[in-house]
């Protein structure tokens, strides 16, 4: 499977200025049948030749090899193997994003909307089986009715029920008629709150990661020394239109969280020692008296302008594998719905509490990555109540790994991974639970 595009952008960049393969293989110094395989993506390229061909397409080098479209592609991915039926060319999803990259979006978009709208049709269905009030309402509306019925049946059969009797009677239904009414519009008013709360977007959690997205997983203005809990008032006031009530509380939770840690580790104090001891987790935790998911957390936002830290991606899930907080990198995607990679380091640190877990993994495409983990129980421990375990995981491309040198350099074995099994080529992975749609 390619994952290059490479050769894709340097034919749709000839052909844009009207070159030929014969004329710019001519002029880069390179044979034709050369240029042909690689913008058939079958060869790979760097170096002079990369810089060559750069130079006569009149582009920037980085321009061409920039590889962006991965988690777009991984998108693609994930929508074929959501509806295999339909037998997606996947063997060209990569050329595809390449040569179309609007319309592989609209699609990706598309596809994230089914997978919320399903998500979000789950969830009423369950609450339709499950919900109290819901339950609790149908039974009121059910004994009205039963009542007004069996009143109703007795003034019809009954035919000499005195004039005092037939007015009790009367009575009766009105008053069981007016509980009917109000216990219905009682229901229909949760159902139009409810959909009115959420009728901009399929569930909360999309909804955060869309706040969360919008400003870059940082919030400067609680990075601020006089910061507090009015600051995520303000926040939270200017994407109060754009956000549901259940979206707020959980964006208030998150940011206050951020706002423990900023108090804790202050940015200026902590991208300082973040710098002087190579980004080491551990050493962190000790400085700051903090725990490593804390450390965690700040490390994955630190690069921003001003600080030069290396990007870093983060997932945090409870023991039920359910995704609490995203920080998704271009190259290393994290699946919004569905099962990950159950390889992933962060989902063995439960088979390990508490013990820090340092792994190189490497995805179906080649590239690979530091995986730091750790699973940490949420509340003190106390006697007789079994702890709640949340696991948390950055994970670090290999080119900035160099930023945590030295204390990464000991760990040799790189162990293969993929995204999620629908979408994961490892044909002999002995973890496999379900078919691959490739």
């Amino acid at each position: 499977m390619v994952h290059s595009l490479t050769g894709t952008r340097i034919r749709q960049q000839r052909t844009r200025i009207g070159f030929s393969q014969t004329a710019l293989a001519r002029q880069a110094g390179i044979s034709t049948s050369y240029l042909n395989l690689i913008e058939h993506n079958k060869r790979g390229i760097a170096g002079k030749v990369l810089l060559s061909l750069a130079r006569e397409l009149g582009v920037p080098a980085q321009t061409l090899t920039d590889d962006t479209d991965s988690g777009l592609t991984t998108a693609l991915q994930e929508a074929a193997a959501y509806l295999p039926k339909e037998a997606p060319e996947t063997a060209s999803l990569t050329e595809f994003a390449g040569r179309f990259p609007g319309w592989s979006r609209l699609l990706a978009a598309v596809f994230r909307q089914t997978q919320d709208q399903d998500t979000a049709i789950a969830e009423l269905s369950d609450r339709l089986a499950h919900d109290p009030f819901l339950a609790e309402s149908l039974h009121i509306m059910l004994s009205n009715i039963t009542a007004i019925r069996s009143t109703a049946e007795i003034l019809r059969s009954v035919e000499d029920i005195g004039t005092d009797q037939t007015s009790r009677f009367h009575g009766a239904i009105h008053d069981e008629s007016k509980r009917l009414s109000e216990a219905a519009q009682a229901l229909i008013d949760y159902f139009e709150k409810d959909i009115g709360e959420n009728a901009r977007t399929a569930t909360p959690e999309e909804e955060l990661e869309k706040f969360l997205s919008k400003h870059d997983y940082r919030f400067p203005s609680l990075d601020l020394p006089d910061a507090d809990a009015d600051e995520i008032d303000v926040l939270l006031i200017e994407a109060a239109r754009s956000m549901s009530a259940p979206t707020r509380k959980l964006a208030r939770r998150m940011m206050q969280t951020y706002l423990d840690d900023t108090k804790i580790m202050p940015l200026s104090a902590f991208a300082a020692s973040a710098l002087a001891t190579d980004y080491n987790p551990s050493t962190l935790a000790a400085e700051f008296q903090t725990n490593l998911h804390a450390v965690f957390r700040r490390l994955a936002g630190l690069k921003r302008d001003g600080v030069a830290a290396p990007a870093i991606g983060l997932q945090i899930v409870n023991a039920a594998g359910h995704a609490l907080l995203r920080h998704p990198l271009t190259d290393f995607p994290l699946p919004r719905h569905g099962n990950a990679c159950p390889l992933w380091p962060i989902y063995q640190s439960f088979t390990q509490p508490e013990r820090p877990l340092l792994e190189w993994i490497e995805l179906p495409s080649g590239k690979q990555f530091v995986a730091l983990a750790v699973a940490l129980p949420r509340e003190t421990k106390a006697f007789d109540v079994p702890p709640d375990y949340r696991a948390a995981m950055l994970v670090i491309p290999k080119d900035q790994a160099r930023s945590f040198a030295p204390w990464l350099s000991n760990t040799q074995t790189v162990r293969q991974v993929g995204t999620s099994c629908r979408i994961c080529p490892r044909e002999n992975c002995p973890a496999r639970c379900e078919a691959t749609v490739f």
